[in-house]
């Protein structure tokens, strides 16, 4: 097949054998279509997007084994947030580690085999839907932890502790596996019924998230307003005048997440609802752009906790000495 091709091009069974790939009729992501159709892509397509991808991996990999190293060597930073920072980072090394090479692997064919899903392709699947469901689980908890911590502070630190910590993680990880079992177990003509149940957790998980958040904005502003008042009636002010920045920080980093959140993953989410039946390169592209969210997480941490800019500064220090 051309590469430069530009159009759709159907394959049959017979044709897909003749490439060697390895059928997998009782998986598709798309087959409740009229049309089960491959997507052929033009060259500059795949050097454009194996390019990103590669950076992305690359990029991604090392931040979140950074973000790993640090924690784990930094007493200071064994906290509960520390704990789910470094569960994420660990389910974003997965995707940037394992799920984008093999999406790699698959694009570098010249074709997305969507009717008769090769080896490759069949395992990027998997493995994107089990990092990226842990990794949405795990960002909704940490910003309805962090909303807890900051609503009521005291509460949270003597209700959660390290081992209902271990156990909410030890849930997230194994309901994470319960959408890829049901993709590889279930026949075909479920496939409906499980994009409703991905829309379904992701909406969850959105509103987890941004509810989570516009709480602890609202809860920042009021506290700011307290302060303000106790200041003008001669409190001490520099007390409260850190109580508020330390606040503020906590409210920003928490919108910064949330912010990237959706600007990665609501465009893939929309077109995966809005064209069930139609794979195009807008599915190519904002998969991508969801998949990047895994690789930009480790920039937040490092850009806005100062903490882990210097555990990094002395990992470093000590790794060159």
């Amino acid at each position: 097949m051309s590469l430069n091709s530009t159009t759709i091009v159907n394959h049959s069974s017979a044709e897909n054998n003749d490439r060697g790939n390895t059928s997998l009729n009782g998986y598709s992501s798309a087959l409740d279509g009229v049309h089960c159709q491959d997507l052929s892509l033009k060259t500059v397509n795949i050097f454009v997007s194996v390019v990103l991808y590669s950076i992305i991996a690359i990029g991604g990999s090392l931040g979140n084994m950074l973000v790993l190293l640090v924690i784990r060597r930094t007493p200071s930073l064994k906290t509960v947030c520390s704990v789910l920072v470094a569960n994420l980072a660990m389910t974003d090394l997965l995707v940037t580690a394992v799920t984008i090479p093999l999406v790699i692997s698959v694009l570098t064919q010249g074709f997305v085999p969507l009717c008769s899903l090769n080896t490759s392709m069949f395992a990027s699947i998997i493995m994107g839907r089990y990092s990226c469901a842990a990794s949405v689980l795990i960002l909704a908890a940490m910003s309805m932890d962090r909303c807890w911590a900051v609503c009521d502070p005291l509460r949270h630190k003597i209700k959660m502790t390290s081992s209902k910590m271990k156990g909410i993680l030890l849930f997230i990880w194994l309901a994470s596996l319960i959408l890829p079992i049901l993709e590889v177990v279930l026949p075909r003509h479920s496939s409906s019924f499980l994009l409703h149940l991905r829309h379904s957790g992701i909406a969850s998980c959105f509103v987890a998230i941004v509810t989570s958040g516009l709480v602890t904005l609202i809860n920042v502003q009021c506290a700011s307003s307290r302060i303000s008042d106790l200041q003008e009636n001669g409190g001490n002010s520099h007390m409260y005048a850190d109580l508020r920045e330390r606040n503020k920080k906590v409210a920003k980093t928490i919108g910064l997440i949330v912010v990237v959140f959706s600007i990665c993953w609501i465009p893939v989410t929309y077109i995966d609802a809005r064209f069930v039946e139609h794979y195009s390169m807008l599915h190519l592209w904002t998969t991508m752009l969801g998949l990047a969210n895994s690789a930009v997480n480790p920039c937040i941490y490092f850009y806005r906790h100062r903490s882990y800019r210097q555990a990094l500064k002395v990992l470093l220090r000590g790794s060159q000495s």
